[in-house]
């Protein structure tokens, strides 16, 4: 078996792997719209303009959060320049970060709130008579993570030292203005100083950029403060290892325990392991995922309920924040890197082809807040007084791209294919000579692949391809010889010059029943609903059906009825065979035959992922 390794895993240069066929034309249009558009550049322009305007926490009683939106907007745009070989955007790129580093002020400081030192949560008696609300909000170091992080993003791809040293200066004035005030960085922020802790990868990439030791003890204080005898929270590492359902760490989940913020910080505690090869960091992170599998995750193959971690896997409704799906992925792939488990793969697949590009709008120009189980998906077009950006949006681009980095690993001389998204690539390989591949077939429909190879300058290169979690059976032919596999690998050798491997992967399709919880709370219809989806919360048992890595559903987009979609559950032990029909209006559409009546049925990240309007209903029940 192949032997997986931070020491020797790593992902092709960005821009030698593109995505093709649905998926790619889908991510096109997003990156296209998003950040290399006019349409980009004015919400470019917005999320500069915050560093300006200071309006973050101009009330005086609370904060905003305009500050994150610039290094979103880079970072996404920094990786979509050196995917398409983008000169013009990667221009784009240099002149905003020079024209941000001007703002820059003496101290060091960078951000969008008028007072570097308003970092506390608000007083909610003092918010309410202003706001209507008892909010708490404060973002200020949660917003200076995204810009030191969109600096050191920019400095990779442009390797100007000005930028660089404006990444250190912002960095080291939070720092020694944090000590200087005996500031606790758990203790600032807010939802119990999990945002503003999130700063640990940023801070650990700008000790692997620059050898100073001082952004290294720091990311090891923040981790430090997670395992904490006194279990003051959020003490992340001693509660993913105490083996507690995570909804349980505290009271009030829905006060601390969010969900994008929280995942992000275990991104953070795997890039400390990997400078310093303390295991326990590795274990928490693993540990947190096993957690998040036991009581979190949803129907949709997300986490959370609405960027909340308050037991979403016993939940008949679902609602997703497409940041915790993006950052699930993550959280996934980095796993993966460092154990080589595929287990991880399986979960950032069908997290991928279902609710992330349900979220990402399919003509390009926006996405969800939330994707639903049923209704419609939340869509924000305001948020943080912009109008250009959002924050799911802004981190849609990267969601795209990780996808792309996760398809194919190097693993010493070993090529791993992870991912069958049509695809193709070019790119050298650590032991010598070149590969290039196309990746074709309907995987997705069929669990058919077809992968075209030419390899120069080497030969007999090992091959590694994932036998998906789902597969029934998988079938691989090469050379003209078929034969039947099993396990978690296909092991095949790359011959020099052309070949063609075919794989085929059985499935049958699975009907999951699901009840409603033993006990309700009016909260979980608050957070699922919106006056659109008034009466739309499901309180009766129902099922979904799975087809190898598709959720399925009915829409109204591929000609079901609201009477078919919300009409009453089957029994259970009911039976469906399904027979694919052909279809330009979604990616995988199939006739769904239950004996009694038939139906159609398509993927459910088609089903749904369009602007809003009345012919988008959707239901994944049955």
């Amino acid at each position: 078996m192949l032997q997986f390794s931070h020491s020797t895993a790593t992902s092709p240069r960005p821009g030698t792997i593109r995505f093709k066929g649905r998926v790619g034309a889908q991510m096109d249009r997003f990156l296209n719209r998003r950040l290399r558009s006019e349409e980009g550049r004015l919400a470019y322009q917005e999320a500069e303009d915050a560093f300006r305007n200071k309006l973050d926490d101009a009330s005086g009683v609370h904060g905003i959060w305009q500050g994150e939106f610039w290094g979103k907007w880079i970072i996404g745009a920094v990786r979509t320049a050196e995917y398409y070989g983008d000169d013009e955007l990667r221009e784009f790129i240099r002149r905003g970060v020079h024209r941000l580093l001007v703002l820059q002020e003496p101290s060091g400081y960078l951000g969008t709130y008028r007072d570097p030192m308003n970092v506390f949560a608000a007083d909610p008696a003092r918010t309410e008579p202003v706001l209507g609300w008892p909010c708490n909000w404060n973002w200020n170091i949660w917003c200076r993570k995204y810009t030191l992080w969109g600096l050191l993003e920019a400095w990779r791809l442009l390797g100007d030292p000005e930028i660089l040293a404006g990444a250190e200066r912002l960095a080291a004035h939070l720092i020694h203005s944090l000590r200087e005030h005996h500031i606790r960085l758990g203790s600032t922020g807010t939802f119990a100083g999990i945002p503003s802790g999130s700063i640990l990868k940023p801070m650990v990439l700008l000790y692997r950029t620059t050898g100073n030791g001082e952004f290294l003890d720091f990311a090891k204080e923040i981790a430090a403060d997670w395992k904490r005898p006194d279990n003051l929270a959020p003490n992340l590492i001693a509660n993913a290892l105490s083996g507690r359902p995570v909804h349980e760490w505290y009271p009030e989940p829905k006060e601390w325990a969010k969900v994008y913020e929280m995942l992000s910080c275990f991104d953070g505690l795997i890039e400390l392991y990997r400078e310093t090869g303390d295991r326990e960091l590795l274990a928490a992170a693993e540990a947190f995922h096993t957690l998040l599998h036991r009581g979190e995750y949803n129907l949709l193959f997300s986490v959370g309920f609405n960027d909340i971690f308050r037991h979403a896997g016993a939940q008949l409704n679902a609602i997703s924040e497409p940041c915790d799906v993006l950052h699930w992925m993550r959280l996934c792939y980095e796993l993966f890197v460092e154990t080589g488990k595929k287990r991880y793969l399986d979960d950032f697949e069908l997290a991928f082809l279902n609710p992330f590009l349900a979220a990402a709008c399919r003509e390009g120009s926006w996405g969800a807040r939330g994707v639903r189980s049923h209704g419609r998906h939340l869509i924000v077009f305001e948020q943080a007084e912009m109008r250009r950006n959002h924050c799911c949006v802004n981190n849609m681009p990267r969601g795209f791209l990780n996808a792309v980095q996760a398809a194919v690993t190097l693993h010493g001389g070993a090529v791993s294919i992870n991912l069958y998204v049509e695809s193709e690539g070019r790119f050298p390989l650590p032991g010598g000579g070149e590969l290039s591949f196309t990746l074709t077939g309907d995987y997705a429909g069929r669990g058919e692949v077809l992968l075209t190879l030419e390899l120069s300058g080497a030969a007999d290169v090992p091959l590694c391809l994932r036998i998906p979690g789902w597969a029934t059976s998988a079938e691989i032919e090469s050379s003209g010889v078929r034969r039947e596999v099993s396990g978690e690998w296909i092991e095949e050798k790359i011959p020099a010059g052309r070949s063609e491997i075919r794989l085929r992967f059985g499935r049958k399709l699975e009907i999951r029943r699901h009840l409603p919880p033993a006990e309700t709370d009016e909260w979980y219809e608050i957070r699922w609903s919106e006056p659109a989806m008034k009466g739309m919360f499901r309180t009766e048992p129902g099922s979904t059906l799975v087809y190898g890595p598709l959720l399925l559903a009915r829409s109204k987009f591929i000609g079901n009825t609201e009477a078919e979609m919300f009409g009453p559950a089957l029994e259970p032990g009911f039976d469906c065979r399904l027979r694919r029909i052909a279809s330009k209006e979604a990616h995988c559409v199939f006739e769904a035959d239950f004996g009694s009546f038939t139906t159609r049925v398509c993927d459910y990240a088609s089903a749904g992922n369009a602007i809003l309007d009345d012919v988008h209903f959707f239901s994944v029940y049955f």
